[in-house]
């Protein structure tokens, strides 16, 4: 049964609330038993696991670099994979997302992927032109030490530093969101 004259006194009334609202501008949590919102601890950044992340997975944009070269097509769009896919591999390996470090290091071991994969296609062009056109047979080392040789026409550098420039430029407009994040990130902290 009740009691249906039962009041609360003035003690009781006041502690009745179902919860207390945290001031928005305070920086406690409240669900915290301390109180106090705790600060993000820094990410270590292993720089070495990094580089060899970066150096596989540009690797791979190179190796589809070449492929798609042997196609017959030009292969600037596998510049603009290669550096997003290093910039990837860096921060997977190196457990530091947005490091303005691991941007200049993907970059710059993409810059050389690029150049070796563009180099690499043009001497097994070369392998394939003196073994099947020529009729003469080399191997595909010699192939990649005559090829400075066969840079050294104006036409065939020429074509070279165009597939290379197209390739470079996408790469850079590929890497321009990651530089921003990453500087972004750099002056937060």
């Amino acid at each position: 049964m009740k009691n249906q004259n039962y009041e609360p006194n003035d003690t009781q009334t006041e502690s009745r609330t179902y919860y207390d609202m945290p001031d928005p501008s305070s920086s406690q949590d409240p669900f915290s038993p301390s109180g106090s919102v705790p600060s993000p601890e820094p990410v270590h950044e292993n720089v070495i696991a990094g580089i060899v992340g970066a150096f596989l997975f540009s690797l791979a944009g190179g190796v589809l670099y070449f492929l798609i070269y042997q196609l017959g097509y030009i292969a600037g769009i596998c510049g603009l994979i290669t550096v997003v896919v290093s910039i990837f591999g860096y921060q997977l390996f190196s457990g530091r997302k947005n490091s303005l470090k691991g941007v200049i290091i993907a970059i710059i071991i993409s810059i050389l992927s690029i150049v070796l994969a563009e180099y690499l296609g043009l001497s097994y062009e070369y392998y394939k032109y003196f073994n099947k056109e020529l009729g003469i047979p080399i191997s595909l080392t010699d192939a990649i030490r005559v090829t400075p040789e066969l840079l050294a026409e104006t036409e065939v550098l020429a074509a070279f530093l165009k597939d290379l420039a197209v390739a470079l430029v996408l790469g850079i407009i590929a890497s321009f969101s990651s530089i921003k994040n990453a500087i972004a990130e750099s002056r937060n902290h």
